[in-house]
């Protein structure tokens, strides 16, 4: 549930779309943005979704990407050869079920980097979903997040309508799913998908659910949320700052044994090397040996105490109240 403003949108716009302020006609839109540079260096798969755009990034890993809105958030693709891991389900604006149908038709495993609304807007549409057993995932599953949650992301200058022209912006919703929920994962289980298994982290800290995915044959890690290269929003409710150092010192451990990271947000691989500034980084910030950016403050409305601190490769946005 991040607001991601990184491509060249120009200040104004990006405090409009955060404020929930309608930008003049005049001004720059989130479709006027080209897409990011960096996905010309992966092959593209064609789909017949327009809402979707699909990236080969790996060895049988499809990122999933929904550009066109401007959190920009990825899900995953996990092939085997029996059976496939469809990691988060994205805004639930266009039909992810479709796309996914067009590149395998192996049966399939839902599971979710966490229960943030841009991460299982399509979980309604699958019937095998795992998840972790927390309160927080039974609230969001049970629940879905209700349209006075999530109308900012279908804004007219938040998201592009000529991608999805079928989309009632009046009652965009994410839809509850606990009756789809089949399983539930503990730190350290093993997912066998055929010639390939995928192990479960379980590293809390941006929100109480938080999974990370790991293929240890190939070098792959997938972050979610707990780590991308932008701004790390750490003040929502369910955030802690302690067991989000605990979880990130598990990936600067991984990552000498890394090929590539695949974070949630932006851009689909992340330098494994940068695992290790995000726990240097972090610490800083702890210990206070770093000030956060003149004017971090401003902005959202749900964030006039949180503090943004920059750094080469990613931010972080913190409630100053919670930085001992």
């Amino acid at each position: 549930m991040e607001h991601k403003i990184l491509r060249s949108v120009p200040l104004l716009v990006a405090l409009a779309l955060l404020t929930n302020c309608t930008p003049k006609p005049s001004e720059t839109t989130w479709c006027s943005q080209p897409l990011r540079s960096q996905l010309n260096q992966y092959i593209e798969i064609p789909t017949r979704q327009p809402w979707f755009r699909v990236y080969e990034v790996g060895k049988g890993v499809y990122a999933i990407v929904e550009p066109y809105n401007f959190q920009e958030v990825i899900s995953y693709l996990i092939l085997g050869n029996e059976r496939n891991i469809l990691f988060d389900t994205g805004m639930g604006m266009g039909s992810i079920k479709d796309v996914v149908a067009e590149l395998s038709t192996l049966p399939l495993t839902v599971i979710n980097s966490h229960t943030h609304y841009d991460h299982i807007g399509g979980n309604h549409e699958f019937d095998n979903i795992l998840s972790v057993d927390t309160a927080y995932t039974r609230n969001n599953s049970t629940k879905g997040w209700p349209h006075q949650s999530v109308r900012q992301e279908v804004r007219m200058d938040a998201f592009c309508q000529d991608k999805l022209p079928g989309l009632d912006t009046a009652v965009y919703a994410i839809k509850p799913y606990a009756d789809r929920i089949k399983g539930f994962l503990q730190n350290g289980d093993t997912i066998q998908l055929g010639q390939r298994t995928i192990e479960v982290l379980r590293v809390p800290g941006h929100t109480p659910d938080c999974i990370a995915l790991l293929d240890r044959a190939n070098g792959y890690l997938w972050t979610g949320d707990m780590y991308y290269e932008a701004t790390i929003w750490l003040f929502f409710d369910g955030t802690d700052l302690d067991a989000y150092e605990k979880s990130i010192r598990k990936f600067e451990d991984l990552a000498p044994s890394l090929t590539a990271v695949f974070p949630a947000h932006n851009t689909p691989v992340a330098d494994p090397t940068h695992l290790h500034e995000l726990v240097t980084a972090f610490r800083k910030i702890i210990r206070r040996e770093v000030n956060p950016v003149a004017g971090a403050q401003s902005g959202h409305p749900d964030d006039s105490s949180a503090l943004t601190f920059q750094f080469e490769h990613f931010s972080f946005k913190i409630r100053s109240d919670a930085i001992h």
